[in-house]
């Protein structure tokens, strides 16, 4: 028998998130004021993760991974590989706010033998390459 996706939803950032220009650990999970945000399945497939960004510049980029545990050393994903940095899209030049991106097409299961993980959250580990605000992360996710 085929399995299939019986649930789908997204979580989120509780708060805005400052993003420098070196890593920073910032938990995903669910927004209470938001009612169609969900904590992160302890099964599911990771599709995508989109940042809405402020205080942004055209030609900035934005580099992630995401982690299993809140210290950012279990990655889920790499920094590395083709992908994990993305251009900012904007709507124009004058505009100081816009958007990245990534696809993540990958199984998750959650793990107790992680020390610092928890059940219901995710953690995107982040930079750019210029510091900006990141007003909404959502991690988007099929279960």
């Amino acid at each position: 028998m085929i399995n299939q996706f019986t649930k789908y939803g997204y979580s989120c950032t509780a708060v805005d998130v400052a993003i420098g220009t070196i890593y920073s650990i910032t938990e995903i999970t669910t927004l209470q004021t938001n009612k169609k945000s969900a904590v992160v399945p302890d099964d599911c497939f990771l599709e995508s993760i989109e940042f809405e960004l402020s205080a942004i510049a055209t030609g900035d980029t934005v580099t992630m991974y995401l982690s299993r545990d809140s210290d950012g050393i279990i990655p889920l994903t790499s920094d590395q590989l083709g992908g994990a940095t993305q251009a900012v899209t904007k709507v124009s030049n004058a505009a100081s706010t816009g958007g990245v991106s990534f696809t993540i097409g990958k199984d998750y299961h959650f793990d107790t033998t992680v020390s610092t993980a928890t059940s219901g959250k995710i953690y995107v580990v982040a930079k750019a390459s210029a510091a900006c605000v990141g007003e909404n992360i959502r991690l988007n996710w099929r279960a």
